[in-house]
């Protein structure tokens, strides 16, 4: 049943970056890709349902179930993209509304994915 969570948790990663990224501001994201090609697209699926097994796994590892405690756990583990996100602001110059832009996406995507993951276990 948790493979059900890890697919569905993929797709709607997916699904709600898409929806963010054609909400996001275009002048921040100039120079980037707005049209994935289909094996971005796939490999995107796969890196998500990478982020939702990992979820998976430690919620497993915790004992712990439930939409709240994967919601928790997810918004926890979202220090970890903005951390390096600041690195690249710092070390390679990149801007801070682009870093931020980002930021706000992983922050979404590990909560509904750890939310999602969570109901199935």
């Amino acid at each position: 049943m948790i493979v059900w969570g890890i697919v569905l948790a993929a797709v709607a990663a997916f699904v709600l970056s898409s929806i963010f990224y054609s909400l996001a501001p275009a002048r921040h994201l100039e120079g980037l890709s707005t049209r994935p090609r289909i094996w971005q697209a796939a490999l995107e699926l796969v890196r998500s349902a990478v982020v939702a097994g990992l979820l998976a796994a430690l919620m497993a590892a915790a004992g712990w179930s439930g939409a709240g405690a994967g919601a928790l756990l997810g918004l926890a583990l979202s220090v970890l993209p903005i951390v390096l996100l600041s690195g690249s602001v710092q070390w390679e110059n990149v801007p801070i509304p682009r870093a931020a832009i980002h930021a706000i996406d992983w922050v979404l995507k590990l909560t509904a994915v750890g939310a999602l993951v969570g109901l199935f276990r």
